[in-house]
């Protein structure tokens, strides 16, 4: 997951030196259009980052999730093995079970 949150620095970080340079570029080459330019990196800006921290909490939610899976996993078990111990212990003092449609 480290890897994975590296990237998305990088890439986020990688993007926001091209709008500078761009933003730099516009300024010089077209003064005009400053306002148009700045209103556009912010919006790319915004929109990048907004999709960074989602899907850095989508993993993290994940993580958390096969977490809680595993600890429930092994409280399932035990509890299963607890039921078919009792169950068997019950079985050999009544005899047998009876079917269903014995009421």
């Amino acid at each position: 997951m480290d890897k994975f949150k590296f990237a998305i620095i990088i890439a986020y970080f990688g993007l926001a030196v091209i709008a500078s340079a761009a933003v730099v570029l516009i300024i010089i080459f077209r003064p005009d259009a400053t306002a148009t330019i700045i209103n556009y990196v912010g919006t790319i800006m915004a929109v990048a980052s907004t999709g960074a921290v989602t899907f850095y909490m989508l993993g993290s939610q994940a993580k958390k999730i096969e977490q809680v899976a595993v600890q429930t996993n092994g409280a399932n078990t035990a509890l299963r093995e607890e039921n078919a111990r009792l169950t068997a212990q019950l079985l050999s003092v009544v005899g047998s079970a009876p079917s269903s449609d014995q009421e």
